[in-house]
């Protein structure tokens, strides 16, 4: 039987588009977003998004998105009927035009592999497929905001392994069971990201343990949605492309200075570092090495 992955998320609101500024969401004040954008906006960068596809005709989106596949042979294609992935694609590069919301990393470019069925479920199959595509693309980083509590097929690891030996950064969601970080996070190639609510608690439902590495906003997101809609959704999957944002700032930059594909652990170091230290001194289960601060990581 196949390997079942799926991220749950809780749905606050969906909210219709509208004319008019811009929404700043509370988790973009958080890590010091607006400083950062004075250095980059991800100029340069390619993400790729191992999801349930994406909208690829919304207006906070469609700029930034340069390919899409599917890998679930899904009647639809790579059209998102679940929300998921346009909402994570949004907190990542939803497009600065001055509409709805802004991205972590407004100007990085997007590449969606559909890997998450129609129901937010999808197999080890499909996902290998997506990591193999997203290689085959060129990459920077990819972003996977999905798990499983089961150790998957040493294929799974295998294709991380590819990805990580071609230099592309790996970040994924610790989960939202309140227990400990599920897989692909519990890989060592992967950084493990976790959710902090609008208090900088770590949220209640948000996964723990000693592979628990960065934490980033994770309650209340707002971002884009299928239709051309916006929705405010909680879970780690909404805090993982947090972190995925922010390393396309920072290999944006990197870039800038002509350094094109640094070393991954490198810039696993360097994420890690900075942060905001939250609940016990230095880094512990709950809150990993703290909140990722973009000050701190791009420099003043």
């Amino acid at each position: 039987m196949d390997q079942l992955f799926t991220q749950d998320v809780t749905v606050e609101n969906i909210l219709p588009a509208s004319a008019g500024q811009e929404l700043i969401d509370w988790g973009l004040n958080a890590i010091m977003a607006q400083q950062a954008w004075k250095k980059t906006k991800g100029e340069g960068v390619k993400v790729a998004i191992l999801d349930t596809g994406v909208d690829t005709t919304h207006p906070d989106l469609q700029g930034n998105i340069k390919a899409a596949m599917d890998f679930t042979g899904s009647p639809y294609g790579v059209v998102d009927k679940k929300g998921h992935g346009t909402h994570v694609a949004g907190i990542i590069a939803g497009v600065d035009n001055g509409i709805g919301m802004i991205g972590v990393a407004p100007h990085a470019e997007l590449y969606i592999a559909k890997v998450l069925g129609d129901n937010g479920s999808g197999s080890f199959e499909a996902i290998v497929r997506g990591i193999d595509w997203a290689i085959a693309q060129g990459v920077d980083l990819i972003n996977m905001s999905l798990g499983s509590s089961e150790e998957p097929p040493a294929a799974m690891h295998e294709a991380v392994k590819r990805a990580h030996e071609a230099g592309i950064f790996l970040v994924a969601a610790t989960g939202n069971e309140n227990r400990s970080v599920g897989w692909p996070a519990m890989y060592d190639e992967v950084v493990a990201v976790s959710a902090m609510d609008l208090t900088y608690e770590r949220a209640t439902f948000s996964n723990y343990g000693m592979k628990n590495e960065v934490m980033a906003p994770g309650v209340e997101i707002y971002s884009t949605y299928p239709t051309g809609q916006y929705a405010e959704l909680s879970g780690t999957s909404m805090a993982t492309p947090v972190i995925a944002g922010a390393i396309a700032l920072y290999l944006s930059l990197l870039k800038k200075q002509g350094i094109v594909r640094p070393p991954v652990e490198q810039v696993h170091q360097a994420v890690v570092k900075a942060v905001v230290d939250l609940g016990s001194n230095g880094k512990d289960d709950l809150y990993g090495a703290g909140l990722i601060n973009l000050v701190k990581l791009l420099g003043k």
